[in-house]
């Protein structure tokens, strides 16, 4: 990989990848106690560089709040999922959500002049008060002053240029980038940056920054590991919500496949967005590490600007969108009806209802399967956080290996 290491990034900087997945994002939080529960007590946080997408981002920037106390920003975390509620984060009585649909659908019907016009399935407006009541984000300035954090990075795409954005707030060191259909810009990062990044499409109504609106960070995200490593990252622990290895169907719909729902059209887009690029460019990563070997170590030595980078992805043992129907009936009535209606409470198509299912008891559900299955690999993790490991190999999960 050929990314700069700057001044302020050490050779052991490891980075912390949270990409998005609407509620599926709690299964990050199992993971991230589980981590917790492997590392020392009041260790500073082991990551220095934190990016996040979608919903993702809001879990990344909890984690660069919390830089000097990485089991407090955990139990923030997990405070904050374990309480969550539909109605915390969209607006989800029938009026609403029958009002916000009808104006939806006259839009996909007549269009819309502008992005204002613009309309989404559902409007997030409970959302911002939400985070503005936890993240005190002025405190990422300060974690970066004493070294705790070198950079948080949050994703979203332009809908005026269509490039990937990352906005990154960090050491004075860190330069902005310019790559194909995707940049990176320093910022003060705001409540208006984790809006954005989490405004999926047609779904979350878009968010605005300074002249522009923006969309999910991971719709034209190609190269996910990428802002990790413009910002001096060389080992990268990822923590995916979702099966790289896909939706396994029933025997009863392989014996009587149906013409696919709205809801399991729209789960397979939101897949794609979230996972297909990630799995992708995990893969690169591994294919060039694998070149790089055959590179004798002394030609290396005079190239450091190519250098290996140590990867380990954590994803979920189970089908997060087939956990999701049983709670189904837990969401409020204008959204189950909602839901119901785009063929989402069943089979593949609910994938659609994971990523909007902002219930306690289902994200529990996705919290303790997120702590079980990073514990089965704690002693992998354990190895890839030691600053003295070198070229610790295990990208995928050892089914995917």
């Amino acid at each position: 990989m050929t990314e700069t290491l700057h001044e302020a990034a050490r050779p052991d900087d490891i980075a912390i990848l949270l990409p998005g997945g609407g509620a599926r994002a709690a299964y990050q939080v199992g993971a991230l106690c589980a981590i917790a529960r492997i590392l020392a007590r009041d260790r500073h946080s082991p990551f220095r560089i934190v990016c996040g997408t979608s919903a993702g981002a809001i879990n990344a920037a909890t984690l660069a709040l919390h830089a000097d106390s990485f089991r407090r920003g955990v139990a923030r975390l997990l405070r904050w999922w374990r309480a969550l509620e539909v109605e915390m984060v969209y607006r989800a009585d029938l009026a609403s959500v029958a009002a916000h649909g009808m104006r939806w659908l006259a839009s996909v019907l007549v269009g819309a002049s502008g992005p204002k016009q613009a309309a989404s399935m559902l409007n997030n407006a409970p959302l911002r008060a939400l985070l503005q009541k936890h993240l005190d984000l002025d405190r990422v300035a300060a974690q970066i002053a004493t070294g705790n954090l070198l950079a948080l990075a949050i994703n979203a795409t332009s809908y005026t240029t269509g490039h990937a954005v990352t906005f990154f707030q960090g050491s004075p060191s860190l330069l902005p980038w310019r790559r194909t259909r995707r940049r990176g810009e320093a910022a003060m990062i705001t409540i208006d940056h984790l809006l954005a990044s989490t405004a999926i499409p047609f779904v979350f109504p878009a968010a605005r920054l300074g002249d522009d609106y923006f969309a999910d960070g991971s719709v034209r995200q190609i190269t996910p590991l990428s802002p990790a490593l413009h910002l001096g990252a060389r080992r990268i622990l990822v923590i995916a919500v979702g099966q790289f290895s896909g939706q396994r169907p029933t025997g009863a719909q392989l014996a009587e496949p149906r013409y696919p729902s709205f809801a399991q059209m729209a789960g397979h887009a939101l897949s794609s967005i979230f996972l297909d690029n990630l799995g992708a460019d995990v893969e690169r990563l591994q294919r060039l590490n694998h070149v790089l070997n055959l590179v004798p170590g002394e030609r290396q030595a005079h190239h450091p600007e190519v250098s290996h980078i140590d990867a380990m992805v954590l994803s979920p043992s189970r089908d997060l969108g087939a956990m999701a129907p049983p709670y189904a009936k837990r969401l409020p009535r204008g959204v189950r009806y909602l839901l119901r209606g785009l063929g989402s409470t069943e089979g593949t198509g609910a994938s659609l209802l994971s990523y909007l299912l902002f219930d306690r008891r289902y994200t529990k559900a996705l919290i303790d399967l997120g702590f079980q299955d990073a514990m089965k690999r704690r002693d992998e993790i354990d190895a890839f956080l030691d600053a003295d490991a070198l070229r610790f190999a295990p990208l995928f999960p050892p089914e995917l290996a």
